[in-house]
Formats: C-alpha cells, sequence, structure tokens
C-alpha cells in the first residue's frame, strides 16, 4: 500500500482512500471497472488546492482495496460509500462517480439521498446498452480470466487520444485487477443494475459529463439521464473519452468546480 493511501474501518468493513484538501465541500470520487483511486488523483489534488475536501475511494476489491471484503456489488458498493462517510465524520457529500463509479453513485443517490449534497455523473449511463452481452462476458471471464493484455487493452480503450501516462495506469489495473470471483460478481450487478425509472427519484443537483469521443458511454446516454432527473444538466467534453478527468483536466475540473460552487444549481 502506498503512502499515500489511507486505510480506515467502517461499520461495513474496512476501505481505502487517497485524500487532498480539509475544507468544504466534501467531494467524494468513485472510480470504475478496472480502475482505481489512481485515476482520481489529478482531480482531488486540484480539488483539495482550491478549498474542497477531496476523497477518492478505492472500491472493494480494486486498488488498495483488493482483499477488502464484500460483497460487490453496485448496492453494497453505495452503502459502503455511506459508512465511509461516517467514519470520516462526513455528513453530506458531493459525489463524483465515473463510468461503473457513476452507477454506484446512483444507487448511492437513490439508498442515501439525505447523504448527498450534489452529483456528478461522469462518462456513465443509467443501464448497460447490452445487458446480455455484459453478462456473456461475465460468464467467459468466471471460466477464463482476463489476461495482462486484455487488461492493458481495456485501459487504452478508455481514451480518444493516448495519454503520456497510460502505462502507469495500465500497470495500476494489471497489478490490482480484482480476484475472478469479485471480478465476475461485479461485472454481473452492473450489467443487470438499471435505475432508468428511479432517476426522477434522485432530486439532488445533479452535473452529468459525457465525452463527446466516448464509445461506450456516448452523449446520448447523457441526455436520456438529463431528461428524466428533476435538477440535472449536460455538459458534454469535446476532446474527450471515456475518461474526460485525464483527457481534459483543466475544462472537466473548470466544468465541476463550477457546479459545485455555485450557489444556484443546475
Amino acid at each position: 500500500m502506498s503512502e499515500d493511501v489511507v486505510r480506515i474501518d467502517t461499520a461495513l468493513g474496512w476501505l481505502t482512500y487517497r485524500a487532498a484538501g480539509d475544507g468544504a465541500p466534501a467531494v467524494l470520487c468513485i472510480h470504475g471497472f478496472n480502475q482505481s483511486s489512481v485515476f482520481w488523483e489529478p482531480a482531488i489534488a486540484r480539488l483539495g488546492a482550491d478549498g474542497a475536501r477531496a476523497i477518492a475511494v478505492d472500491l472493494p476489491g480494486f486498488g488498495s482495496a483488493a482483499e477488502a471484503p464484500g460483497p460487490y456489488t453496485m448496492e453494497a458498493y453505495a452503502d459502503r460509500l455511506s459508512a465511509l462517510l461516517d467514519a470520516l465524520s462526513v455528513e453530506r457529500a458531493c459525489v463524483v462517480g465515473g463510468s461503473m463509479g457513476g452507477v454506484v453513485a446512483q444507487h448511492f443517490a437513490l439508498r442515501h439521498p439525505d447523504r448527498l449534497a450534489r452529483l456528478v455523473l461522469v462518462a456513465t449511463g443509467a443501464r448497460t446498452p447490452d445487458p446480455a452481452g455484459a453478462l456473456a462476458k461475465a460468464d467467459k471471464i468466471a471460466t477464463s480470466p482476463l489476461t495482462d493484455a486484455d487488461i492493458a487493452q481495456t485501459v487504452a480503450g478508455f481514451f480518444s487520444s493516448i495519454p503520456d501516462h497510460v502505462d502507469r495506469l495500465q500497470l495500476e489495473a494489471i497489478a490490482r485487477m480484482p480476484r475472478q470471483a469479485v471480478a465476475v460478481e461485479v461485472m454481473r450487478s452492473n450489467a443487470n443494475s438499471n435505475t432508468l425509472d428511479r432517476l426522477a427519484e434522485i432530486e439532488a443537483p445533479t452535473l452529468i459529463v459525457q465525452g463527446r469521443h466516448d464509445r461506450g458511454r456516448t452523449p446520448e446516454h447523457g441526455e436520456l439521464m438529463a431528461t428524466l432527473m428533476p435538477n440535472a444538466r449536460l455538459a458534454v467534453l469535446e476532446h474527450s473519452g471515456h475518461t474526460p478527468q485525464l483527457e481534459e483536466p483543466d475544462a472537466f475540473l473548470e466544468t465541476v468546480q463550477r457546479f459545485l460552487l455555485s450557489p444556484d444549481v443546475p
């Protein structure tokens, strides 16, 4: 475990996280599949420097929390994050979720609305575009685990243009790949998740950020969510794929900070 990662016990089991800053608001960042808190390092550094209390969690089974106990489902992750806020003495947080982390963030908003100040959904959607295909992929991994080359290729696919530091992200993903059973449980839960009919229940101010060149979660996914949520607006970043916080960090953070700090949102 690297020195900048903190392990903490919660009422639902231990977790790890990275943090920057100690002011307000509290901002909780959630990574996606084949990712970890490393994907949020530059963002939380900037948010912390600008006065926020920025926290990037490693979900159980991923990153520094690879050995953390389950269950490893979207709903269980949402509950574990509420327990993390308790352990950190944070009453309410602005929650930022990317990709699968955005799915977890939606479940957090539905299960723990009293803990949510504002919501940022990044490169995500309300349902898996091809649930049957995703479940078939999970079944395949159950009998034939992902290779290092598979993982590296998946990470490279997050970007519309490959960044200079992609090697580090690929090595992190390879080194921290969830255990086979964990990966399958996570993938099945994500594939079966569908919040589409409940988005209207999320009343917190919400910003939806999509990359123009995201092949997996297109701007249309964001448009659909924005039309169904009562206090949501959509921002499309023109030079991003599936990971806008790393592909367009300046534009991403300017957009997110404006939303988080605005007194009148959306």
